[in-house]
């Protein structure tokens, strides 16, 4: 069996070609539509890597992120933050500067979307457990 990695995002679209990616690469895969559906995936099958967007509704990227890396079972599952956010608005503070310096550690890898399939795969294989 390959290593199961969680997508949580709330664009089926984004869903649907991050698990084709990774199923074509030899990870099983698992998906959630929100943040609420993602704490709930992430504790009843501990996949090896979350995959996760930061805007969505329920409960954001940033409020499950929290949750994983507060939980005793959940912490150490490795996330790749992979989000459209870049924090335009204030180009002093990016977004992955600001998700670096809270009371969390940071995530263990960061993409932009779009996403590049090689860095992703990169990624993914470096982080995976």
């Amino acid at each position: 069996m390959g290593k199961k990695i969680l997508v949580v995002d709330d664009e089926p679209d984004i869903i649907t070609y991050l698990t084709t990616l990774l199923e074509e690469n030899g990870y099983e895969t698992d998906s959630a539509k929100d943040g609420v559906e993602g704490l709930k995936k992430a504790k009843e099958d501990k996949p090896n890597l979350i995959c996760l967007d930061i805007l969505m509704p329920e409960k954001s990227g940033i409020g499950l992120y929290r949750d994983l890396r507060k939980d005793e079972e959940l912490k150490e599952i490795p996330v790749i933050i992979v989000t459209g956010f870049k924090g335009d608005d204030n180009p002093l503070l990016t977004f992955k500067e600001f998700l670096y310096k809270r009371s969390v550690p940071g995530p263990d890898g960061y993409l932009e979307k779009p996403i590049d399939q090689k860095e992703f795969l990169e990624t993914i294989k470096e982080k995976v457990k």
